[in-house]
């Protein structure tokens, strides 16, 4: 579920995701996501934003038979998407879809005994509203886990690292809140949370494999930053990719999971 910053397109390509979430690194992100949200057989849980399903069909797996999961999105065709995954992952007994905003959930009062939200907030010009609703269908004794990226902590090592620079300030533009972490703790009391607890979630490449979430996300870059900034990206994803020749390839960027509870 995303709102995209006015002038950029609203929709995502599941096939692009599906190679983003299949990286190893994101596999470790959202196993950590899955250790905090701590969901057990019989939880009702909210997968807000649920995108091409990876998250929501392994937490059906761990609710179980006797629980749910709600997969929420904007985009029909995540919802599609996820379908299908549920399908091919035998959980789709386990799985709800629903079309719906991240202001305005189609979910009853402290219907939810988890919630979980990754790579959303960021993209919701009312990131509080949001939150409020989160906090809204949370259980009394719930917990939801919120994971978005501050995206300063990008980093790649490249042989121009102003042109670098100036491609990730650029590529902060498709962010509604591209320094959403930051600023979570009082957005999050605002809405409601007594508790709220950070930890980093740091992505770590140290080579250019085919299968790479930042060679993924370097095409995707360079695409947004053409349009924004024509001319600027140019020679730029050769210089990334250039590091793994000479064995210097570097990428780390760091994502925060923000465990709140009401």
């Amino acid at each position: 579920m995303v709102t995209a910053p006015e002038g950029e397109p609203r929709s995502f390509d599941p096939r692009q995701l599906d190679r983003i979430y299949d990286a190893e690194v994101v596999r470790r992100q959202r196993l950590r996501t899955r250790e905090l949200l701590d969901v057990a057989p019989g939880d009702r849980v909210l997968d807000l934003g649920c995108g091409a399903g990876h998250l929501a069909t392994e937490l059906a797996a761990d609710v179980g038979d006797t629980g749910r999961v709600v997969g929420l999105d904007r985009q029909h065709s995540m919802l599609a998407a996820t379908a299908r995954r549920a399908a091919s992952s035998n959980v789709a007994d386990s799985c709800d879809l629903a079309a719906g905003e991240a202001t305005a959930l189609p979910l009853t009062d402290r219907s939810c005994d988890r919630v979980v939200a990754v790579q959303v907030l960021e993209y919701v010009p009312d990131a509080g509203a949001a939150l409020a609703e989160m906090h809204r269908v949370l259980a009394d004794e719930g917990r939801a886990v919120i994971v978005d990226t501050d995206w300063r902590s990008c980093v790649w090592h490249t042989d121009d690292r102003d042109r670098t620079d100036a491609v990730l300030r650029t590529w902060e533009g498709h962010f509604v809140h591209p320094h959403l972490p930051a600023g979570i703790r009082g957005l999050a009391a605002g809405a409601g949370f007594t508790g709220v607890d950070l930890h980093a979630l740091p992505l770590v490449e140290t080579e250019a494999a085919r299968a790479a979430y930042s060679l993924g996300m370097a095409a995707t870059i360079e695409r947004f930053v053409e349009r924004r900034a024509p001319g600027l990206a140019d020679g730029w994803r050769e210089d990334v990719i250039s590091q793994a020749e000479n064995d210097t390839y570097f990428f780390s960027l760091t994502r925060f999971a923000v465990v709140l509870t009401p």
